[in-house]
């Protein structure tokens, strides 16, 4: 009888075992093929999910391991806010660079010819060379003299860089053997006034590469095709931020040479900063009331200047001073032109005014919202490290001669 009772009691726990679902059911062990895969799949997934939560759904192994803030527009007059008071960034159209071909750059073999008598400190010197040191298979850097023929004939390289004015003088179709292929590229010194010696002497640069976008037509009369716009990066050996002197203090620092066609900017700046201490750097400003000069004989001293400057504003900006000043972690406001919306990024990490209207209202604002100021600055300090450097640029001009 007991038997019996213990036959149908199993029988009774098989059939509650077949009525539970499927999916709880004890599973056999998987092979290790099944493991494998199943695995691999898990693994995927949870990449998939890490990519989607940082926002990475493209994510390549050159991204970043770290992002800023979306970048804000904080004028007062292109703020707008949310019912909830939150402040909503204007998007600005910024221009996507992206790398050169790293197997075209990474055999590329180049010479770097160094001026002997323009005045370039080591530091750049170094800089450029290491960084197009991280892009091609090799530098020789090189002097320009008698002996730069053989130089070439011997080291056969894909492309000679010069850099500055003196190669536009001193190059001439001898030095450089038309037995090998070579592009031949300049990197002019010329931030002020158009470089006259390069009609002159060498006529087969494959590239040239200005620093003020007012001397592209120039060149272009001269007979050259490929011209690019690329400003010197700022040396962060001396344009860095650094506490100066008090000597070198100013409540606002102002860029560029007085005219007569300034005066109305003046009463604006007058108006916002009456009794605060005024200074400017650059030509003709003796004459001007309740504006003190800056004599400085040296780039050290205009570092000094720049940092020592609560505001700075500038007209006639040359683009190489935008990126010392911003190398500098200082704000500044800068005179609307082409040229600047090429170079930096107004609202980002500048911010640009038309009138002296704008000017006066612009310095009254940030001298009042000291936060907003500051972010301008930290950005500004941000891009000239990572969007602004010689790497950076370096980049720009292997990208160029890849497709010449």
């Amino acid at each position: 009888m007991r038997k019996k009772e213990k036959k149908s009691e199993i029988r009774s726990t098989a059939a509650a075992r077949n009525k539970i679902p499927s999916n709880k059911r004890r599973s056999k062990p998987l092979s290790k093929s099944q493991s494998k895969s199943l695995n691999k799949s898990n693994s995927k997934s949870q990449e998939s999910l890490i990519d989607i939560i940082q926002g990475k759904s493209n994510a390549t192994s050159t991204s970043p391991m770290f992002v800023l803030p979306p970048p804000m527009e904080t004028s007062h007059e292109d703020l707008t806010r949310s019912n909830q008071g939150l402040i909503v960034p204007q998007s600005q159209p910024v221009s996507n660079f992206q790398l050169p071909d790293s197997r075209s750059a990474k055999s590329m073999r180049l010479a770097l010819l160094i001026p002997l008598t323009e005045q370039f400190t080591p530091s750049v010197e170094s800089l450029i060379a290491d960084s197009l040191r991280m892009l091609v298979k090799e530098v020789l850097i090189l002097k320009i003299n008698e002996n730069l023929h053989d130089s070439l004939s011997t080291y056969r390289p894909d492309l000679l860089l010069c850099i500055g004015n003196q190669a536009a003088q001193s190059i001439t179709p001898e030095l450089v053997p038309q037995s090998i292929y070579t592009k031949t590229a300049i990197w002019l010194n010329d931030p002020y006034e158009p470089c006259e010696y390069i009609h002159s002497a060498y006529h087969d640069w494959s590239l040239v590469i200005t620093q003020n976008m007012l001397h592209h037509p120039i060149y272009e009369r001269y007979g050259y095709k490929n011209i690019i716009v690329m400003p010197y990066s700022a040396d962060p050996m001396i344009y860095k931020p650094h506490r100066p002197q008090p000597e070198f203090h100013s409540d606002l620092l102002i860029v560029g040479n007085y005219s007569e066609e300034r005066l109305p900017y003046i009463h604006a700046i007058r108006h916002r900063f009456e009794g605060k201490k005024v200074r400017a750097l650059g030509q003709n400003w003796e004459p001007v009331d309740q504006i003190e000069t800056c004599q400085a004989d040296s780039e050290t001293m205009i570092s000094a200047y720049y940092n020592g400057a609560n505001m700075i504003v500038h007209w006639d900006a040359v683009p190489r001073q935008l990126y010392e000043i911003a190398a500098c972690g200082v704000f500044q406001i800068v005179e609307n032109s082409p040229e600047i919306h090429e170079l930096m990024k107004p609202g980002e990490d500048i911010i640009i005014y038309s009138n002296p209207e704008q000017l006066g209202s612009k310095l009254q604002y940030y001298s009042e919202n000291t936060d907003d100021k500051r972010m301008i600055a930290s950005r500004a300090l941000y891009s000239s490290k990572y969007d602004y450097s010689y790497l950076q640029a370096a980049m720009k001009l292997i990208q160029q001669l890849n497709h010449l």
